[in-house]
């Protein structure tokens, strides 16, 4: 069979692909063309199955210049800690309570979270709660009584 790696085999077709239960390249038949560019397949021997995805070209890096590399530092994390230091030089650490899930926690509390550390409570909703801490914001759940 000469392999056209733009089109997926007909049903009932095998395939040679590594099967991961038997650890080794088995043949694989063609149960199902699920989308236009993949397929279910089951192994000959295991019968473990998976999906068979059309390898896709992809693009070289140098091809979107400066702009590639623009993107990628505008999607970088922000730095949480300047948030995080202004918010305790405003609130302060004196009202410090460990976290519970149970109680219920207003805007602007102090909390300290057993793995996040201190926090403070940024946002407030019915039951949930955004809190800013120095590695970044988390949502917690609250007022579960």
């Amino acid at each position: 069979m000469s392999e056209n790696t733009n089109e997926l085999p007909a049903v009932a077709r095998n395939i040679n692909l590594a099967c991961k239960k038997c650890g080794v390249d088995r043949y694989f038949v063609v149960v199902a063309h699920t989308t236009a560019t993949s397929a279910k397949v089951k192994c000959e021997v295991c019968g473990a199955q998976k999906t068979y995805k059309l390898p896709t070209e992809k693009k070289a890096k140098s091809s979107t210049g400066a702009k590639g590399g623009a993107r990628k530092a505008a999607t970088k994390k922000p730095d949480h800690s300047a948030l995080w230091n202004e918010l305790k030089t405003q609130i302060g650490t004196e009202n410090l309570v460990s976290y519970n899930m149970k109680t219920k926690y207003p805007m602007a509390a102090v909390i300290e979270h057993p793995k996040f550390g201190i926090g403070f409570v940024t946002n407030s909703f019915h039951d949930k709660i955004e809190v800013a801490f120095l590695e970044g914001g988390r949502y917690l759940v609250h007022n579960r009584g």
